[in-house]
Order: structure tokens, then sequence, then C-alpha cells
């Protein structure tokens, strides 16, 4: 494995243990999609199209995340405080 793709591999293995401790259940697909892309990372001969897409999919829906989460916690300080949650 090459020092490039075995950088990506630990990398995407840190995010995991990131997201197992942090986010549970809100990062479950987020989770899946590197998972799959570490299994695809791993390989000898990976796809590097299938690769790329799996990367580009976790980096939307990481940057999603960061933009939701922010209301997704105001919403719920509001319904706390009127005793919704």
């Amino acid at each position: 494995m090459s020092t490039h793709r075995h950088d990506l591999v630990e990398a995407l293995s840190n995010s995991l243990k990131a997201i197992d401790a942090d986010f549970r259940e809100e990062m479950r697909e987020l989770r899946e999609l590197f998972v799959a892309a570490r299994t695809e990372a791993e390989k000898d001969e990976p796809d590097s199209e299938k690769l790329k897409a799996l990367l580009n999919d976790g980096n939307e829906m990481a940057r999603t995340f960061s933009i939701l989460d922010p209301t997704w916690q105001a919403v719920q300080r509001v319904a706390r405080l009127f005793g919704a949650l």
C-alpha cells in the first residue's frame, strides 16, 4: 500500500473513532461512507473513481452536518426552554 493511501486509511480510521466517540446516531450515514472508503482504500488495487466518489459524498455530508448542527442545537435549546423536550 502506498504511503498516500496508508495516510488516507489512517485518517479515515481516526474519523471513525471520532464519530463513534461523539456523534453515534447523528453521523451513522457518514460513518458508513467512511467505512466503505477505508475498505476501498485498503484494497491492493482500489477503484480510484469509487474512492473519489465516496470521499466526495462524505465531504458533502460532513459539510451539511456542520452547517445544520448549530441550527439543530438551537432548536433543541428552544424546545427544552418550552418543555417540549
